[in-house]
């Protein structure tokens, strides 16, 4: 087996995610490595059960990987792992980057997102928001940047639209298989961006249907591609929010564009400028905080994360319970579910608060952690 192969098996099995991978290419050596492992040797690599070391014993019953090859093929989608060359260098160095990238459109984009931003926010949106987005897409267009958002609804699709339209390059990251484009009528703007010079892209295998546990984790890809992420409307449940916590996280730059007071599509940028966000009027704003020297650069939204980090989360007893069955080791979401009494529904929408609180990680392979040197305390 060689190694290009052995990295799309592992992005198709079942359970294993980037972290669960690095811990094994660690003990083994190589990707390709891993599926000569006697099953004895896999249950010594800590999270890795009989369950796992199973899958990857018998992969051949668990995955296609010449069938997704071929159909990648037949669809024009690129598949680019961690050792190729147009794995984007930016989302390398992340702590949990994609085992593999389906690439629609041109391998060229990735190259690009070395000068990039994130443009995020709200899919529930104002004219006000879609203005700021375009206005701010289209000068970041001019000025050279790759836009970077999710083609959602809202200020994703302006973002991306406005970029296209001043002739630049954008990338749109999604939650689900590039042959299950979501939402469904973004599709002409998908294509428009693949043939524009841009690129969508997802870490998720070919038929991998949408998902909403799949957003949380395509959101550190948005992220992790940019040299920072600008988030335009977000209300204090927005999505964005976990974009521009994970950006954090990766030591990159917050920027946030104030709202009007009355509205609640503004508290969660507000809410991100009270904790150390970069303002933002116009692109110029973003230009001069990355024309700034490194050493000068000022780390307000990362200092503020870390004095926070040390402050208790107040969480709901149904979010203190949820926590209580995680550990610092990687979860299946799918176990957890079967733990709890309660509806999947509401413990799926727990987790996602629980993200939103930035005390848990959604990791791909539908695994969940702890963040670490988190102090949490239950409501009352």
């Amino acid at each position: 087996m060689d190694r290009r192969l052995a990295y799309v098996i592992l992005n198709l099995l079942p359970g294993i995610g980037p972290g669960k991978m690095q811990q094994l290419i660690e003990a083994f050596g190589a990707p390709e490595a891993i599926f000569s492992a006697s099953e004895e040797a896999l249950l010594r690599i800590p999270g890795i059960g009989s369950r796992l070391a199973g899958v990857l014993r018998h992969w051949e019953q668990n995955c296609d990987a010449d069938a997704e090859l071929r159909l990648a093929q037949a669809a024009g989608v690129y598949v680019v792992t961690r050792e190729d060359q147009a794995y984007p260098p930016l989302l390398k160095d992340i702590h949990d980057p994609p085992i593999c990238l389906y690439v629609r459109g041109d391998l060229g984009a990735l190259e690009r997102c070395r000068q990039s931003i994130a443009i995020v926010g709200s899919r529930h949106t104002t004219s006000y928001g879609i203005q700021m987005a375009s206005a701010l897409a289209s000068a970041a267009a001019c000025a050279g940047f790759t836009v970077v958002s999710g083609l959602a609804r809202g200020i994703d699709t302006a973002a991306h639209k406005a970029t296209l339209g001043a002739g630049g390059c954008t990338i749109a990251v999604i939650g689900s298989g590039l042959c299950h484009l979501y939402p469904p009528e973004n599709q002409g703007l998908a294509e428009e961006i693949a043939a524009s010079g841009g690129a969508v892209i997802s870490e998720f295998p070919l038929n991998h249907l949408p998902d909403k546990r799949n957003f949380p984790m395509r959101n550190r890809i948005i992220s992790g591609l940019s040299r920072g992420t600008l988030v335009v409307e977000a209300g204090l449940l927005s999505g964005s929010l976990i974009t521009a916590a994970q950006a954090i996280d990766q030591n990159r730059t917050v920027f946030a564009v104030p709202g009007r007071a009355d509205t609640p599509f503004a508290r969660g940028c507000h809410n991100l400028l009270r904790d150390g966000a970069r303002l933002v009027e116009t692109f110029q704003d973003v230009l001069d905080e990355f024309s700034l020297l490194p050493n000068l650069q000022i780390k307000a939204v990362e200092k503020t994360a870390q004095e926070q980090s040390r402050k208790p989360v107040e969480l709901s007893p149904l979010e203190y319970a949820v926590w209580e069955k995680l550990s610092d080791r990687e979860s299946a979401i799918d176990e957890l579910l079967a733990q709890c009494e309660e509806p999947p529904s509401r413990i799926l929408g727990t987790l996602l608060m629980l993200e939103i609180k930035q005390v848990i990680r959604q990791l791909p392979g539908k695994q969940v952690i702890r963040m670490p040197g988190k102090t949490v305390v239950a409501e009352g």
